[in-house]
């Protein structure tokens, strides 16, 4: 997939973020920086990266972890900034730490608390890490393609949008709107960088296994309606289908791609 650069992945200690991790690491990246707000969950996607014994270049993968609240601000580009001193840069980020919430009863009985928890995860702490990682890609250059030798970019950051962030569904307030949000912050963030040689794409999937989702019930139960109903290809989403097509964002497989959103979804929004 041509990802032989430094990779920072969100939520890498469960879900689609740890799947992500995973395949950075078995595609060819040369670096992994793991970020969760779970440490446990970061060391155990830490062991299994190096129990495959992965060697880019001929030398062992380095993988690092950071325990890491990405809706504190200063935690964020404190990070960062390790990170980088860790590894020299930074050419992939997969923004996928994220919080789905159901509000029962709907908007006029959503806690504000609810609200801002979720709010202050998928809007102000994605937008922590792209601010971070704009800056620090500003500052170095051009990867170069180890199919072709080409330049490929400074950079190239994934956002989790969603299916919910074109549509919406009943309960889902502050998820839907969180969604909404980061499409039209990769749109705008996309347009400010692209002549910067940094890419910016929002990954949207459709309805995915994962932690997050096999341990609500009611998240559970509105996943088997509509995937009953709504999918044509009548399953959810395994974690890993999600991380391929963020892998496909990172690397120079997708040099000429920017300020997309890329449905994973089995054909949902088709409809």
């Amino acid at each position: 997939m041509d990802i032989s650069g430094i990779a920072l992945v969100t939520g890498a200690g469960s879900g689609i973020g740890k799947a992500c991790a995973l395949t950075y690491a078995r595609d060819g990246c040369a670096g992994l920086a793991l970020l969760d707000i779970n440490q446990d969950g970061l060391l155990a996607t830490k062991k299994e990266i190096e129990e495959k014994a992965y060697t880019p270049g001929g030398k062992p993968l380095r993988v690092e972890t950071y325990v890491l609240d990405v809706a504190d601000e200063d935690q964020v580009n404190q990070t960062f900034d390790k990170v980088v001193n860790a590894f020299g840069r930074v050419d992939y980020v997969a923004s996928a730490a994220g919080l789905a919430f159901k509000h029962k009863g709907g908007i006029a009985y959503a806690k504000t608390e609810d609200w801002k928890r979720v709010t202050d995860v998928n809007i102000n702490g994605a937008f922590f890490v792209l601010r971070a990682a704009t800056k620090q890609m500003l500052q170095q250059e051009c990867i170069l393609s180890v199919i072709d030798g080409r330049p490929l970019q400074r950079g190239s950051i994934v956002n989790f949008g969603s299916i919910q962030g074109h549509i919406a569904t009943p309960l889902s307030t502050s998820y839907v709107a969180s969604k909404h949000a980061i499409i039209g912050l990769t749109k705008t963030a996309s347009e400010d960088y692209a002549k910067d040689g940094i890419r910016i794409n929002a990954i949207c999937p459709g309805y995915t296994y994962t932690p997050m989702t096999l341990n609500s019930p009611e998240i559970q139960k509105v996943m088997e309606e509509k995937v009953a109903v709504m999918t044509p290809m009548g399953r959810a989403a395994m974690a890993q289908e999600i991380a391929d097509g963020v892998i496909y964002l990172s690397g120079g497989r997708s040099s000429y791609v920017t300020g997309t959103s890329l449905f994973v979804d089995g054909g949902y929004m088709q409809r």
